[in-house]
């Protein structure tokens, strides 16, 4: 990308645009080529609106009164909230990238732009395309399971919601970056995916995991983003079907959502809370972009940066 000096010389060199207006006017494209194309983006809001629509209709208003047999089953709720779009988003992050790749290559060899410009108007883009395609997902889902209706908490579950797939769109981008195919990707995803699932805090409770695996718990993205998604659902909630009068010890329920907290998330994350687990998701996607950007330096271009 670049702009002629004015003057008559018919031999004037090119002057290179700055960084920020690469980037502004690669944004620009990305997105005119993302909503262009009305196929692809009906494709991403019909992969997720069927599957969000079942599943509210599965677990329907479990979350509208606030008991004790509610509590696992909105566990399993939460825990789809943050698998399906993760595994998606990596897929589409890193397939996506396999096929721009080849463009990246050729027009950075002309001279056309720089990695960081480029890079950061893919991302620009895909996020766009992710905000209508996250409200698909999370609207219906919220509302036929019975979640609050109150802005504070949908603006929450949402921002959530959008910053697993943000997360897993960086990784798969750098992984895509590498591998060839579709098998390249899973055979990176399953050996992540299976820690970052046991450890998520769902299928293996936080009070029963084992000391030595107690560093994969914390590291598992699916755990920052269901405790976010739990401490947002359950902060000053009484559970209608527990004596609170009775000491803790002596009865068998949570009277709180407290209470139900303490039991179930660990103590970093508890210190933090929402804003704070917000920012170890965002530290995830800053590691996630940089480790991509590293990739495409020495796979894609072959250190010729």
């Amino acid at each position: 990308l670049t702009a002629g000096r004015g003057g008559g010389s018919s031999q004037a060199k090119p002057k290179a645009l700055s960084l920020w207006k690469q980037a502004k006017i690669l944004s620009r494209r990305t997105c005119l080529e993302n909503f262009k194309n009305k196929k692809k983006f009906f494709r991403g809001i019909m992969s997720r609106l069927p599957a969000s629509i079942m599943i509210g209709c599965i677990f329907w208003q479990i979350a509208a009164e606030a008991t004790q047999k509610s509590i696992f089953p909105l566990k399993g709720v939460i825990f789809l909230c943050v698998q399906n779009p993760l595994i998606e988003s990596f897929y589409a992050g890193a397939a996506t990238f396999q096929v721009t790749k080849g463009l990246l290559k050729r027009e950075y060899y002309d001279g056309l732009y720089q990695v960081t410009p480029y890079y950061l108007s893919y991302y620009f883009g895909f996020l766009a395309m992710q905000i209508p395609w996250t409200l698909a997902w999370a609207g219906p889902l919220y509302l036929l399971v019975g979640l609050p209706w109150e802005f504070g908490r949908f603006a929450v579950f949402f921002l959530t919601t959008f910053l697993v797939l943000l997360m897993a769109c960086a990784a798969g981008s750098a992984v895509g970056a590498k591998t060839q195919d579709a098998d390249g990707n899973r055979a990176v995803l399953m050996p992540l995916l299976i820690p970052a699932t046991l450890f998520s805090g769902y299928v293996i409770p936080y009070n029963q995991i084992p000391h030595i695996w107690m560093p994969l718990y914390y590291l598992s993205p699916m755990m920052w983003g269901m405790s976010i998604l739990e401490t947002n659902q359950y902060q000053g909630v009484v559970f209608e079907d527990c004596d609170p009068s009775l000491p803790l010890d002596r009865r068998r329920c949570w009277a709180t959502g407290e209470e139900m907290l303490d039991n179930s998330l660990c103590e970093l994350a508890q210190k933090l809370g929402i804003s704070g687990m917000l920012l170890v998701c965002l530290a995830y996607i800053a590691f996630g972009l940089f480790l991509n950007i590293r990739m495409i330096h020495k796979v894609v271009l072959n250190g010729r940066i």
